[in-house]
């Protein structure tokens, strides 16, 4: 059991607590229909079969987030451990929960002898993105349109619901040197990579504050070493706000991604800058070299 201060990480065993995984899926994602989400049989199963399921719980007991991965292997690749879904109650958001619950997960797939873990999700989601590509060092390299339509739960309302497909190459010299937590490493990344966003031509133009932000110009013909996207600052404020804009913001960006993860680009990192209606999230694309793969800690043939 992985122990904090203020919650606690175990895996999970018995029916009660897969019962548990799926109340928390739904209050998470917002799922109306008793039948839609987690299928607690099913996570039983997968936990007796090479399948991590993990629970995070309060100093009272109760579950405030969970994560759930099976074994799984793309056509001609390694074995990987496929992390399907993640949630933290919205009240334990932002202490924690979440980078906790992934890195226990990445000490399971360590013992089964794995060396990734891919799952998927909206690249317009700003905390999201934090996490995986900043705080976890993972990568992407493709995209998904629409993978579950557009009345995926509240949560995913309104949009295509867009996906990029992380990698999480866990043996990494990157993911190493992330988990081992050096303050002054971590803090050299941050720099290097705000000044990453500076220099890289973006590749959408946009001008506004705040909600009010929007794209002007797409373009489709750069080739530089590092390149930057911006994605909305608050995605789901700005769905609130205005749905239109939300959805010129994802067929954009989805424009851009398409395009340039074609092109033999990786996605990095993620940053994001300022505060409130300066707030900007920037994503920082690279050209796939032979530095950047041994990096990211590519097993050949990936």
């Amino acid at each position: 059991m992985r122990q904090t201060q203020a919650f606690a990480i175990r895996d999970l065993k018995t029916y009660a607590e897969f019962l548990e995984v799926h109340r928390v899926q739904k209050a998470v994602w917002g799922f109306d229909e008793p039948q839609t989400g987690l299928y607690p049989p099913f996570l039983l199963t997968a936990s007796k079969n090479g399948g991590v399921v993990l629970g995070a719980f309060d100093p009272a007991g109760h579950m405030i987030g969970y994560i759930f991965s099976f074994l799984g292997r793309e056509s001609g690749g390694p074995l990987k451990l496929c992390s399907q879904t993640m949630g933290v109650l919205r009240e334990w958001r932002s202490r924690g929960v979440a980078t906790a619950l992934k890195w226990a997960q990445r000490e399971r797939a360590l013992v089964a002898g794995l060396s990734l873990i891919t799952w998927t999700y909206d690249p317009l989601e700003g905390p999201n993105a934090w996490l995986n590509m900043h705080k976890l060092g993972a990568i992407s390299r493709r995209y998904w349109r629409n993978v579950y339509g557009e009345h995926f739960g509240a949560l995913n309302a309104g949009l295509p619901t867009d996906r990029l497909l992380v990698e999480w190459w866990i043996r990494s010299k990157r993911v190493v040197d992330l988990e081992a937590r050096d303050r002054d490493r971590h803090q050299a990344k941050v720099k290097a990579e705000v000044e990453g966003v500076v220099q890289a031509p973006p590749l959408l133009e946009a001008e506004g504050r705040g909600l009010s932000r929007r794209v002007l110009a797409f373009h489709a013909d750069l080739d530089a070493r590092c390149l930057s996207l911006e994605v909305p600052a608050d995605i789901q404020q700005l769905k609130r706000t205005d749905m239109s804009l939300a959805l010129g913001w994802r067929l954009r960006v989805r424009e851009a991604f398409e395009m340039y993860l074609g092109r033999d680009y990786v996605v990095t990192g993620f940053i994001t800058q300022g505060e409130g209606e300066t707030r900007r999230n920037y994503y920082m694309m690279s050209k796939m070299e032979d530095d950047l793969r041994e990096w990211i800690g590519m097993e050949k043939g990936e």
